[in-house]
This record gives C-alpha cells, sequence and structure tokens, in this order.
C-alpha cells in the first residue's frame, strides 16, 4: 500500500506493524497516532498538521521538512530524531524527551518546550520567537544564530549551550542557568535575566543594553567589549569577571560585587555604583566621568589613569587603593 493510498491514523499503524517504515510525503491532517509505538519512522515532508503524538514513541525518526504545526507531541519519546526545517508552530512538545534532537532551521515559534528534555540538541538557525521553555533542559544544546526573541526560558537549563549570535532580545530567562555558556556576540538586549546564573559564561561583545540582570551571577565571565549601557546590575556578583573594553554607560550597579573584576579602558561614563565593592578591581583607564561612586568600596582598587571627572566620590573607602596618578593610599 503506498502512502498516497493512506486515509487515517489506523492505517499507517496497520502498514507500520507489516514492517513499513517509509511514509515520506504522506497527508494525514488531525491524525490520531497518541501512544503509537513509530521508532524509525520516515514521515518527511509529511503534512500531519493537528495531529495528535502524545506519548507516542518516535526514536530516531525522520521529520525532516514535516509540517506538524499545532500538533499535540506532549510526553512523547522523540530522543535523536530528525527535525531539520520542520514546521512545529504552536505545536505542544510539554515534558517531551528530544534528546539529541535534531532541529536546525526548524520553526518553533509560539510552541510549548516546557519541561522538555533538550539535551545536545541542535537549533543551528531555528525559529524560536515566542516560544515557550520553562525549566527546559537546553544543556549542551547548539542554538548558534537561533532566533528567541521573546522566549520564555524562565528556570531552564543551559550549561554550557552555544548560543553564538543567537537572538534573545527581550527574552525573559529569569533564573535561568547559563553556567560556561557560550554567548558570543549574542543579541540580550532588553531580556529579563534577574537571577540567573552566567558565571564563567562567555559573553564576549554581547549586546546586552537595557538587560535586566539585577541579582545575577556573572563570577569569571567573560564580557569583554560586550555593551551593557543602560543594564540593571544591581545586587549582581562580577567577581573576577572581565569588563574589559565594554560599555557600561548609565548602567546600575549598586551593591554589586565587583571584586577583583577588570574593568581596564571600560566606559562607566554616569553608571550608577553606589554602595558597589570594587575591591582588588583593575580599573586602569577606565572613564567614569559624572558615575556614582557614593559609598563604594574601592580597597587595594587600581585606578592609574582612570577619569573620575565630577564623579561623586562621597564617603568611598579609599584604603590602600592606587589613584588615577599613580600615588597609593595608605
Amino acid at each position: 500500500m503506498s502512502c498516497s493510498n493512506l486515509s487515517n491514523a489506523n492505517e499507517i499503524l496497520t502498514s507500520y506493524k507489516q514492517g513499513q517504515r517509509n511514509f515520506k510525503e504522506i497527508e494525514l491532517r488531525e491524525a490520531n497516532l497518541s501512544q503509537a509505538h513509530l521508532n524509525s519512522i520516515n514521515l518527511a515532508k509529511g503534512i500531519l498538521i493537528k495531529s495528535n503524538f502524545k506519548k507516542a514513541r518516535l526514536i530516531h525518526a525522520n521529520l525532516n521538512q514535516a509540517n506538524l504545526a499545532k500538533s499535540n507531541l506532549a510526553e512523547a519519546q522523540l530522543i535523536e530524531a530528525k527535525c531539520c526545517q520542520t514546521n512545529l508552530t504552536a505545536t505542544s512538545l510539554i515534558k517531551t524527551n528530544c534528546s539529541g534532537t535534531i532541529f536546525s532551521s526548524a520553526i518553533l515559534a509560539y510552541a510549548d518546550l516546557s519541561d522538555a528534555n533538550l539535551i545536545s540538541c541542535s537549533f543551528v538557525s531555528a525559529e524560536l520567537k515566542n516560544t515557550k521553555l520553562i525549566r527546559a533542559n537546553l544543556t549542551g544544546a547548539s542554538l548558534t544564530g537561533a532566533v528567541l526573541t521573546q522566549a520564555e526560558l524562565n528556570f531552564a537549563i543551559l550549561t554550557k549551550a552555544f548560543l553564538v549570535n543567537a537572538n534573545l532580545t527581550e527574552a525573559n530567562c529569569k533564573n535561568a542557568t547559563f553556567i560556561c555558556a557560550y554567548l558570543h556576540n549574542a543579541n540580550l538586549s532588553k531580556a529579563n535575566l534577574e537571577g540567573a546564573d552566567l558565571s564563567f559564561a562567555d559573553l564576549r561583545k554581547a549586546n546586552l543594553s537595557f538587560t535586566n540582570l539585577r541579582k545575577a551571577n556573572l563570577d569569571g565571565a567573560n564580557l569583554k567589549g560586550a555593551n551593557l549601557k543602560g543594564a540593571n546590575l544591581s545586587q549582581a556578583s562580577l567577581a573576577g569577571a572581565d569588563l574589559s573594553n565594554a560599555n557600561l554607560q548609565q548602567v546600575t550597579l549598586t551593591k554589586t560585587n565587583l571584586i577583583g573584576t577588570n574593568l581596564l579602558n571600560a566606559n562607566l561614563d554616569k553608571a550608577n555604583l553606589s554602595q558597589a565593592n570594587l575591591s582588588q578591581a583593575g580599573l586602569l583607564f577606565t572613564n567614569m566621568r559624572e558615575a556614582n561612586l557614593m559609598e563604594a568600596k574601592l580597597t587595594g582598587a587600581n585606578l592609574i589613569g582612570a577619569n573620575l571627572l565630577q564623579a561623586n566620590l562621597f564617603k568611598v573607602s579609599w584604603s590602600a587603593t592606587i589613584m588615577p596618578n599613580g600615588k597609593k593610599i595608605d
């Protein structure tokens, strides 16, 4: 029986049980295949809009270029499947196990992948606009060049994930984990990263302008040349982070931990550093013109060549600080 003659889900199941695996280009809308065992099935280029695959087993399935828009794949087993250029718009993948699956160039806009297992998945150049990834596990996943604008990533795990050149503009990443993640040149403008863990993340030349990083952990992060203009980093921790040549104009760093932070040649023009801890920080040739350093702690900091013109230095702690002219305060 050819795929073109299959008219319902039962016929697919019957053919599958008889050994058929190739259902390429099949057209079967609103098919009910919930809990079906369809491992290694080939549904490439198939049209399966609004189909029900809830709790189905689709391990090693080929869904390349298939149209599964508005389908239900919740709690399905989609391990190491192929979903390149697949249309999964507004599809439910809640609690689905997709570990190792390739979603390169797939369309997942408005899809729901909350609580999904996405370990080591590939989302290279995928469309994930307005997608829900709440509590999803994306450890080691590749999202290079992916579009995640306005995506929901609350409490998501992205440890060692690759997000180079990814677009996360206005994404909600509150309390997400990005430990050792690769975010080189990523766009996180206006994103919400409050309470997020970005320790030891690679954020070189990333766009973090007007981003909410309140109470975020950026210890040891690489932020060389990053744009943080207007960002909120109040009560965040950047101990040992590298912010050399970073743009920190008008940034809020109140009560922020900047112990041992490298701010070489950074631009802190009009930044708010009130009550910040800059002990042992490297502030060589840093621009702090009109910055608010009221009650800041600069114990042991190095300010050689720094610009403090019109800065608010009220109640600053200067113990063992090296001043702009090279003189050390005892």
